[in-house]
């Protein structure tokens, strides 16, 4: 049972918070509370339903070109979160800010300093006092987010932006692919195109449409000239069936304390183990009135190793090896 007063002041996140920076927690925050939504998204999909509802796909043609412009998917997710509603949109106006003023420091290490350097005392003061308002209204937003009950009219503003094509695959295809598969789709066509009959079998067991690719089709096309029985089996089977995989609540949130633990130790501030615990148990108690059950006893040496796995599930699909 939901336990209002807590979800309103979040006094248990707060108090996790209360000795990191602004930002830190903010972030780790969402990552946390969104566990939930992410085991709802892939298991619809496992289980052959649709979290967005029966949307009409976009014409085969454009649905199979999508598979190739995974950077759009990003840009149309951005300019969902920005249209949703005025948090969400003064949210992305302080990532953007802070995000540009990273970028300026990191490719221009030496202009920086030197210029900070040209600063008076006051100067210096009020870029920090702005920056630390930035970081504070960033981590009361997340906090209303949170705490705020979706109304009827914010929903069906959800479900009408995401209409948008590049949405629609993102729900059907983009997500659950590196969730359940720990890569993208455009990814696992490849390898597909290279001759990987897993990476084939896991493509078309998400999304049946991919047989219908020109060069999948000559694939399959070809095992069927050649008699190649064990792998026309398989395309058989899998066209008949949904992505296998075992995607329990626990799995979601030990991945999301995954990306957790991997984002801390890129900012240079590693959250433990037990802080990662600490803080599921304190959304868990702000929203539910009770430490999370998820987790069970997913506590000491066993979590610890879990969010190591996890990490290096982040460290895969994250990293750009170019």
């Amino acid at each position: 049972m939901v336990v209002t007063a807590k979800r309103n002041q979040m006094k248990h996140y707060r108090k996790w918070a209360k000795d990191k920076n602004l930002f830190q927690p903010a972030i780790f925050l969402s990552i946390a509370a969104s566990s939930p939504y992410m085991h709802e998204l892939v298991n619809t999909v496992r289980t052959g339903k649709r979290l967005e509802g029966d949307l009409p796909l976009p014409k085969l043609k454009n649905w199979l070109k999508l598979y190739k412009n995974p950077k759009r998917i990003g840009k149309e997710l951005f300019n969902l979160m920005v249209q949703f509603d005025e948090n969400s949109a003064k949210q992305v106006e302080i990532l953007q800010a802070l995000n540009e003023g990273a970028e300026f420091i990191k490719k221009n290490p030496q202009k920086y300093k030197s210029e900070y350097e040209k600063l008076t005392t006051d100067e210096k003061q009020k870029i920090y006092q702005q920056g630390m308002k930035q970081l504070e209204e960033f981590n009361e937003l997340t906090i209303h987010d949170l705490s705020e009950e979706v109304n009827e009219d914010k929903r069906n503003k959800f479900m009408n932006g995401i209409k948008n094509p590049y949405l629609i695959f993102f729900f059907r295809v983009h997500a659950p692919c590196f969730m359940l598969y720990g890569t993208y789709p455009h990814m696992l066509l490849k390898k597909a195109y290279a001759g990987d009959d897993e990476a084939l079998e896991k493509l078309i067991r998400l999304d049946k449409s991919i047989i219908f690719d020109p060069q999948i089709s000559e694939i399959v096309h070809h095992a069927q000239a050649m008699k190649a029985q064990a792998k026309m089996t398989m395309i058989k089977k899998a066209f008949t069936s949904n992505p296998k995989s075992n995607f329990s609540r626990k799995k979601v949130k030990c991945l999301m304390g995954g990306l957790i633990s991997y984002l801390s130790i890129k900012i240079n501030q590693k959250l433990s183990a037990i802080e990662i615990r600490n803080l599921f148990d304190a959304v868990s108690l702000d929203i539910h009135g009770d430490i999370d059950q998820d987790l069970g006893n997913m506590v000491g040496e066993v979590f610890e190793k879990a969010i190591q796995r996890s990490r290096n599930f982040w460290d895969v699909i994250l990293v750009d090896k170019k």
